[in-house]
């Protein structure tokens, strides 16, 4: 039990605040930043401005048919708001965020969640990473990251950290949050990763890791900041057993 009050406690805060002080103040004309949602009206409009704070200025929210104002927030935030293709689910967001990005002249594919917990300035430096060619993809890691007191409970930290170790097993790698909603691709990574990924839920991150490995791209690690959530959570115990059980899948592909 003391080992797991201990791995609660470490790297927490009594909160991240959402600032972006530091931050150069270059744009990324370069780069898309897509943002899936769903009923995200509490938390879309303050992730749109802090983005836009951080120099990326070609937002484009991919939303799962919200019943309440995401849209409309969204777009008065200046973000271009598409709704998903493929049906239901985080990952038909995605996917339709990438074969959009594949449309458009941009280099980099930057991907955060819309509930308020990730840190857009977090991004800078994982697309950095890109620009230096040191990797073709970079997830950000909430469990290295400090976390605002509260943003994770102690069930999604163990789950997350058990199905990274049991993932970046096969490919004797070392990863600690492969489950993140903070991701970076070049274009190349998206052209190789895109075909292959069939994804409709939240297994939609176990598949990106997964075959962007296969794939043989160079996929690397950053500690990324992590907020308690605006709104309420979809990713329900259910929802968690449903990932636990397509971590196996993607073990035994």
């Amino acid at each position: 039990m003391s080992t797991l009050v201990t791995l609660m406690a470490e790297n927490t805060d009594p909160a991240v605040q959402p600032v972006v002080e530091g931050v150069s103040q270059k744009t990324f004309p370069d780069t898309v930043v897509m943002i899936p949602t769903l009923n995200e009206e509490e938390a879309i409009e303050t992730i749109i401005s802090e983005t836009r704070e951080c120099g990326f200025t070609r937002i484009l929210v991919v939303d799962g048919f919200s019943s309440d104002g995401t849209k409309v927030v969204a777009a008065n935030g200046g973000a271009k708001v598409v709704d998903q293709e493929f049906g239901k689910g985080k990952g038909c967001g995605v996917r339709t965020g990438m074969r959009l990005f594949l449309e458009e002249p941009a280099v980099v594919l930057c991907i955060i969640d819309g509930d308020g917990t990730n840190v857009p300035a977090d991004l800078i430096d994982m697309r950095s990473m890109l620009q230096a060619g040191d990797a073709d993809v970079v997830l950000g890691s909430r469990t290295r990251g400090r976390r605002e007191s509260g943003a994770m409970n102690w069930l999604s930290l163990i789950s997350n950290r058990t199905v990274s170790f049991l993932l970046a097993a096969k490919f004797r790698r070392y990863f600690t949050d492969i489950q993140t909603g903070y991701w970076a691709f070049t274009r190349p990574a998206v052209q190789r990763v895109y075909p292959n990924i069939q994804s409709m839920g939240f297994e939609i991150e176990l598949e990106l890791f997964t075959k962007s490995l296969q794939e043989g791209l160079r996929v690397e690690e950053l500690p990324v900041r992590f907020r308690r959530r605006k709104g309420r959570t979809k990713f329900n115990f259910k929802l968690r057993l449903r990932n636990l059980y397509y971590a196996f899948k993607f073990l035994s592909s």
